[in-house]
Formats: C-alpha cells, structure tokens, sequence
C-alpha cells in the first residue's frame, strides 16, 4: 500500500474520535474496513500507531510524532487549496461567499439576520450545524468564515489559533419546573434544592455539557442523577411537566410552556458564553464589529419577548450578561 493524503485524515480521525468505532462513523464507513484501513497504514509508517484497550484508543509515542505532522500537512494543505481558490475568485472576478455558520438553535438565526443586512444576500452561504465539535473545526480549518456558538467555562472549544473570538453575551441557565412543583412558587430555585430530582439532559458531546452539569452540581454538594437523554426540547418538556425530570433551559430559546414554568438558579451557578467567531482573512474587522453590534441589539429584542429573561435581566442580572460585575 502507497500512503495517500485521505489516509492522514484517517488517522486524524481516529485520534480525535478515541475510538475506532465512533471514527467509523465519521468516516461513513463500517468498523470493520476502518480498523483494518488503520492497520494497513501502520504497517506502511513502520507499526503501531495507537494503544488499544476497552476504552478505546490513544496514539503512542510514535503515533503521537506521526499525528503532529500528519495535522500539520492537513492543515497546510487546506490553507493551501483555499488560497489558490480565492486568488482564483479574484482573477476572475468572482468573489467568494461569506460562509456562516452556527448551531441549531436562535443564534443561528440571529446571525443570518445581521448579515442579512450587511452583506448582499448572494455573498452569503449559511452552514448550520446540529454538532458544535464539526463547527469549530470548520472554523479552525477555515472552511467557515463567521460563526456564532455557545462554550461553557472550562471546557474551551477548539477554534484555531487564527481564529479570533468576542464574547457577546454571559447566558445563564435556567431550570424548568413541572408548575404544580414545590419550587415552582419560588422566584428563583437554589442549585442545591435540585439534590433529589432527576435530570433530562441533551447527549454528551465535545462542548462538555454533561462535565460542566457534574462538576458544578458537585460543587453544589451533590451528584446529578441524569435519568433522560434527549436533544429534543419538546420530549423535555413532557418529562418536566410529569414530574420525572427537571432539565436545565437556556430564557432565550422558546419552551413549550403547557404544564412547565421557568425559574432562575440563585446566583447564576451555570452559564454559557455566546461567543462570535471569524477568520480575519475573510472577515474584515470592520465588518465583525458592525455583526457583532447587530448580534447583542438583536439579542435584546429576544430578551425582551421572554418574561422570565427579561425580569431576571432587569432585576440586576444584566450586569452579569453584560459582564459588568466582572
């Protein structure tokens, strides 16, 4: 076997995904043709290149070098396809479309809408994703020129040192209640008084949420016992409203409130960051400060359609949205 360029992002893969499984999947192909892909490439760069246990795999020492420069020549040569494309663009005076990006959800959108009105609509490709791992590492390799996401403390995504990033807006979590709930009368709950529930969370993935969901509830005293999975907010909220659940909620997404009620967590224990993103190659910094501008009025607007946000916003947690209290 001779060692092809596809084969560098096979191993790539495999290192990112931990597991020979999940980067089958990735790759879209069976378990089986990925390990003995992976063992063909070995062979060819002398031989093994990851330590395998039940858990999965991570590279060895020699795995590791071969990593290091397998994702420097990855990285050089999409940089390089991009900018021989781009002068391509230019000399035939065709420009490039801005390519934005997000995460399902409100963000996303209100993205669109502030490039909306800056730039022509038909210099615009939007790329909206439902995983925030594929997102930032379309942004590190620059195959996304603008994007909105949220990241939690402690757990920093991946973007790309030549990425450049602006926090927006400090995002806090609510909790949502069954109404006939004890703490539903309360006008905000403890993270503690939450001990004993169960909780309905969306799937682990690379942003650390359920990381994030352990390590502060820990802080707090307690374990939080995760009994549902589901990245459906519908299916949430009837597992709250029957009391099986509570679930955390970000106020400015819009909830099915039949039989449910939002209430804030004293002290804002969790938070995200609404960050912006650009590739200052192909976003020009007046540009991401006139987005950026757009994206906090925009966001605004929406605090203002949800009650429970914005009487939580007005009642001293703008300073914390904001970053005013630091």
């Amino acid at each position: 076997m001779h060692l092809e360029f596809r084969h560098l992002r096979v191993l790539l893969t495999v290192a990112e995904a931990g597991s020979i499984r999940r980067a089958a999947a990735r790759l879209q192909l069976s378990q089986p043709a990925t390990s003995a892909q992976l063992k063909r490439i070995e062979q060819e760069l002398g031989g093994p290149l990851f330590i395998r246990s039940a858990e999965g795999v991570k590279p060895n020492e020699h795995g590791q070098y071969v990593l290091r420069c397998a994702r420097d020549l990855v990285v050089g040569f999409d940089r390089l396809r991009e900018h021989a494309r781009s002068a391509a663009e230019r000399d035939s005076g065709t420009a490039a479309p801005l390519r934005a990006g997000g995460t399902a959800g409100p963000l996303v959108s209100l993205l669109i809408s502030a490039l909306f009105e800056l730039v022509p609509e038909s210099r615009l490709a939007i790329d909206a994703r439902r995983s925030v791992h594929t997102l930032v590492k379309a942004l590190s390799q620059s195959k996304c020129d603008i994007a909105v996401f949220g990241e939690f403390p402690g757990f920093p995504l991946p973007v790309g040192e030549s990425v450049v990033t602006r926090t927006l807006v400090r995002e806090p979590v609510f909790v949502l209640l069954a109404d006939d709930h004890p703490l539903a009368r309360r006008e905000s709950v403890g993270l503690g008084e939450l001990r004993d529930e169960e909780w309905v969370m969306p799937e682990a993935d690379e942003s650390g949420v359920h990381a994030y969901l352990h390590l502060t509830c820990q802080s707090a005293g307690f374990t939080p016992r995760i009994a549902h999975v589901t990245p459906d907010l519908s299916v949430a909220q009837i597992l709250v409203a029957g009391r099986r659940a509570v679930c955390g909620v970000w106020p400015s997404a819009e909830v099915p409130a039949q039989g449910t009620v939002q209430r804030p967590l004293a002290g804002v224990p969790f938070h995200r960051r609404l960050q912006l993103a650009w590739n200052p190659e192909s976003v020009p910094p007046e540009l991401a400060d006139a987005v950026a501008e757009r994206l906090l009025a925009q966001y605004l607007s929406l605090v203002r359609q949800r009650p429970q946000y914005l009487a939580w916003w007005e009642g001293g947690g703008e300073g914390f949205a904001l970053g005013a209290d630091g």
